[in-house]
């Protein structure tokens, strides 16, 4: 399916002393843009990929892919050396969509770059470049690419960066495919994809989006079960770092753990080692609970305490109760803390709305149908002029307004919010002291115990022991609930592991063979056809294959590029992008942009014959619906012999393509 094709593109430039301009008109077919060399010929090429949001396609540094003269000074001819000041300048594109609809974009060169406004019909609207909060213009429903790519009829997926995460497959990594520049285009197919977005294959996700391949999604999914499967795996060793650790710092042995991928039961067990014999945490707890019940037997046997030792057990009575209090609270500001980050996450939501509509003004958009001025951008209720009458309403508030209305919000509730945090760290540094006093007075309790003078000496030794014994049955129950955590994080990590796994396993088993080798095989043999047409070496052509891994062209299992000579490969170049542009023309499956541009073509001296070959060739896509544009500064009177007897649609220039509109 052929996404586009261009009706034609205007440059304009206002001056002191003018308007200077040039609208060039595109029919389906070639269409040729004559001109020599530094009169405005790449400039018209450039506006093509400038007039749609897409001038990242042109190589790197080609944020201002023009000439001075649409930004400083620009003369009238090459005889007339009179300086014209420019004073604005854009370009206008008007582009039709498979569906019959007409859109007319509007970009400023010089002024307000980050906007491209859009006409289609009678309806209008603004559309930012670049990004505005958290997402970009290829997310944004006020994002240009968003918008072009719904133009289209694109939806475009989602793609695997290097760092494991989701992005999606964006146009400026698509339309290389489509757009030749002069400067770096031509070093091989696909020379001027963008890097930075950090994609995995995104050279083969761009071609396999085209020819609708589902093996990128399945690459996708294989990509991110393995970055599951490994996290798992990090997750597992650090655990049983941990288990090994905490077993060293409390004197205890810890069982081995198995890798993750080993088929049997895993398990941390920490084991106190007596008289050379290994005791579990649960068999340790139940032993040490018997000693301290029949220690309390005994004590309980040589008499009434002193008065003394009932008042202290008193005051650890007192500080048990209130260690509670101060847990319970702790729990109370946790969930009101809770309940306060769900407020501010709905805030952050509302303001940074707002914010990509404080973006799309500022770069001139229009913005009024997208602001409610009616209702309260929080709790939505209507405005009113005082609390006490609802018959006269207030002037509503103005974007600017709205958005200091949501910061001052987020700076009520970040208040909030730090005014508990700090309440939540008095109070656990009130547990921490009552737990500091406990261990005193506890200490406390176990002295008077000692000082008791009637207590019977074997008493004695029998309450240190029963101290002992609690004392060492605390640790265990610490390591305990350590051990009981440890466990439950093994069984979600072995869990998340195994699922990945299970779920990698069945992807690669379900994977089956589509039609997917058919279409690659009619791509392959359109463009042998081409490279015969433009008289490639015949026994050549017979070793040029589509690699079925990177979807480049190979020759005898080599990528092309690595043992082709200048003037063969951009004949192989010439052969694959209109092959691919045919192939969309004759397959409803098939993506593509609908245009190919080439900005002069014949490079490295291309044979005339080849040349004319390419011409011959180029006007034949009109009769799929497709689109050619080349822009030369070949000798005039060779262009047209190359012409001639083939439909082209010629656009001669002699002098400077931009000339001052006369009244």
């Amino acid at each position: 399916m052929l996404g586009l094709n261009i009706v034609y593109i205007e440059v304009f430039a206002e001056t002191n002393g003018g308007r200077f301009s040039t609208k060039i008109p595109f029919k389906n077919g070639l269409n040729i843009i004559r001109a020599e060399n530094s009169t405005g010929k790449s400039t018209c090429i450039n506006a093509i990929a400038y007039g749609l949001g897409l001038e990242s396609i042109l190589g790197p540094g080609r944020k201002k892919p023009f000439p001075k003269s649409l930004y400083e000074v620009i003369y009238g001819n090459k005889n007339d050396e009179k300086p014209y000041y420019v004073n604005s300048s854009g370009v206008s594109i008007r582009i039709r969509n498979s569906g019959g609809k007409v859109a007319t974009l509007n970009r400023d060169i010089l002024g307000n770059h980050n906007k491209i406004a859009v006409q289609v019909d009678a309806d209008g609207g603004d559309y930012f470049l670049g990004s505005a909060g958290k997402v970009g213009s290829a997310i944004s429903q006020k994002g240009f690419h968003h918008w072009l790519a719904n133009f289209i009829g694109w939806n475009l997926p989602k793609v695997v960066t290097y760092e494991g995460k989701e992005t999606s497959l964006y146009l400026e990594c698509i339309f290389p495919l489509f757009f030749i520049e002069q400067k770096r285009g031509w070093s091989e197919i696909q020379a001027n994809i963008p890097g930075h977005f950090g994609i995995r294959n995104l050279k083969r996700s761009a071609v396999e989006f085209c020819l609708e391949i589902e093996s990128f999604e399945y690459e996708m999914q294989v990509a991110i079960l393995k970055k599951r499967i490994e996290s798992a795996q990090n997750e597992w060793s650090g655990l049983r770092l941990t288990a090994r650790t905490i077993a060293d710092i409390n004197s205890v042995q810890v069982n081995k753990i198995s890798d993750i991928d080993k088929d049997i039961i895993h398990r941390i067990d920490f084991n106190f080692l007596e008289n050379d014999v290994c005791i579990n945490v649960d068999e340790q707890e139940k032993s040490l609970n018997k000693l301290i019940e029949k220690l309390s037997h005994k004590i309980a046997d040589e008499g009434p305490h002193s008065e003394e030792l009932g008042s202290q057990l008193t005051v650890m009575r007192v500080l048990r109760r209130k260690f509670e209090e101060t847990s319970n609270s702790v729990e109370m500001v946790m969930q009101s803390i809770s309940e306060v980050d769900s407020k501010i996450s709905t805030l952050d939501y509302e303001y940074d709305q707002y914010q990509q509509l404080k973006r799309l003004k500022s770069v001139g958009g229009d913005v009024s149908s997208d602001i409610d001025t009616q209702k309260c951008p929080i709790c939505e209720s209507d405005l009113y002029d005082t609390l006490g009458s609802r018959t006269v309403k207030r002037l509503p508030m103005t974007l600017g307004e709205n958005i200091e209305f949501l910061k001052n919000q987020l700076d009520f509730f970040g208040s909030i919010k730090r005014k508990s945090t700090a309440q939540l760290l008095d109070f656990k540094d009130g547990l921490k002291l009552l737990n500091s006093k406990m261990e005193v007075e506890n200490d406390k309790l176990s002295n008077l115990r000692e000082e008791i003078d009637d207590i019977h000496g074997a008493t004695k030794s029998i309450m240190r022991k029963s101290i002992e014994a609690k004392n060492l049955l605390r640790a265990v129950l610490k390591l305990k609930e350590k051990q009981g955590d440890l466990n439950e994080q093994l069984d979600a990590v072995h869990s998340r592991w195994a699922n990945a796994s299970k779920a990698l396993k069945q992807l690669r088993k379900g994977s089956k063979v589509t039609d997917d080798g058919l279409i690659i095989r009619k791509l392959e043999s359109i463009i042998k056809g081409n490279l015969t047409a433009f008289s490639f070496d015949q026994s050549a052509i017979s070793s040029i294959s589509i690699s079925h891994q990177t979807l480049r062209l190979e020759q005898e299992g080599y990528d092309i590029v690595a043992d082709t000579s200048a003037s063969d490969f951009i004949r192989t170049i010439w052969s694959y992008t209109l092959a691919l542009l045919e192939l969309a023309g004759k397959e409803e499956r098939v993506k593509h942009g609908g245009f190919v541009v080439f900005d002069e073509p014949r490079q490295h001296e291309a044979s005339k014959v080849s040349f004319a070959s390419l011409i011959g060739k180029a006007s034949e896509s009109g009769s799929f619906g497709g689109q050619v544009i080349f822009a030369t500064s070949l000798d005039k009177s060779e262009l047209t012999v190359a012409c001639e007897g083939k439909e082209v649609n010629l656009a001669f220039f002699d002098n400077y393509i931009l000339t001052i509109e006369k009244n």
